[in-house]
């Protein structure tokens, strides 16, 4: 039996589906199966080895065919405790991840096409589920080229590819003491200003957090971190983190705390009035 065949079976076909998530050299395996599948050398492009494929509990929505590049979103969904997917809910700076979909019939171990192909441009918690926002390649194609906005403050994120800052440069260490509600205690960051952490990145083993207020020794998320007030509430164990400090997105910030106005975004010059507004400027 060949591919097609199954495809448009009424009642042979057993499909599965095979997700590829691919930043820069590494690359994540994941099978719709219920147990690791090997697909032979071959079965894949350009492939010449077996590549084992991991059990997930992911799943796509409906692959959608449209004109309107704004439409062709897909939504690709984990499970809340997935380790892989909540490395998506804190900033990912500069790193682009690319996926693919494959999609194979399991009486057909030869015959895998691919299904859809795009990347993660955005990740958000639904409930018990990580649901990771992707566009597709063709999205992307037809994207605007000139996106810049005229702005006094800064257009850029934060650590982003624009910003050209690489966060782990700035990361410094700290021991998490107490917690209550989304604010959670570090004494290390009352040796800094307050808000010298606002905006910022919390991480704690692996996962980060968005900092949204920071006085004293004091620092507010905006989302709770499970894993961390664990730690914190387990006596046995050492709350360690690490801070990467924020940005207002001002020029004089820019200079001053990170020496990166080379990199500035904005236009804090901007004339006050409209110069096309037929009124004098001057």
């Amino acid at each position: 039996m060949t591919y097609d065949l199954a495809e448009t079976s009424t009642a042979e076909g057993r499909p599965y589906f095979l997700y590829l998530f691919a930043e820069g050299d590494q690359g994540w395996r994941f099978t719709s199966r219920t147990a690791i599948w090997t697909s032979p050398a071959g079965a894949i492009a350009d492939e010449t080895e077996d590549l084992i494929w991991d059990p997930s509990a992911v799943s796509h929505g409906s692959v959608v065919q449209s004109s309107d590049p704004r439409r062709v979103d897909l939504s690709v969904t984990f499970p809340l405790s997935d380790p892989f997917a909540r490395r998506y809910l804190g900033p990912r700076g500069r790193a682009v991840t690319t996926l693919t979909i494959f999609r194979g019939h399991e009486q057909v171990p030869m015959e895998v096409v691919a299904h859809w192909k795009g990347r993660v441009v955005s990740a958000r918690v639904e409930g018990r589920q990580i649901t990771l926002r992707c566009e597709s390649l063709f999205t992307s194609m037809r994207r605007e080229g000139v996106r810049a906005k005229y702005q006094r403050l800064c257009r850029h994120a934060l650590y982003s590819r624009g910003c050209r800052l690489e966060i782990e440069t700035f990361f410094v260490g700290g021991t998490a003491s107490a917690h209550q509600g989304l604010t959670i205690t570090v004494p290390e960051v009352a040796l800094l200003p307050n808000g010298w952490f606002r905006g910022g990145v919390l991480r704690h083993a692996g996962l980060l957090g968005f900092i949204a207020g920071h006085v004293g020794d004091a620092l507010t998320l905006s989302g709770r971190m499970p894993d961390l007030e664990a730690a914190i509430d387990d006596p046995e164990a050492l709350a360690l983190v690490e801070i990467a400090p924020g940005c207002d997105l001002r020029r004089d910030t820019c200079k001053t705390k990170f020496g990166n106005l080379l990199n500035f975004g904005g236009f804090p010059d901007i004339p006050g009035r409209n110069p096309f507004g037929g009124t004098s400027i001057v």
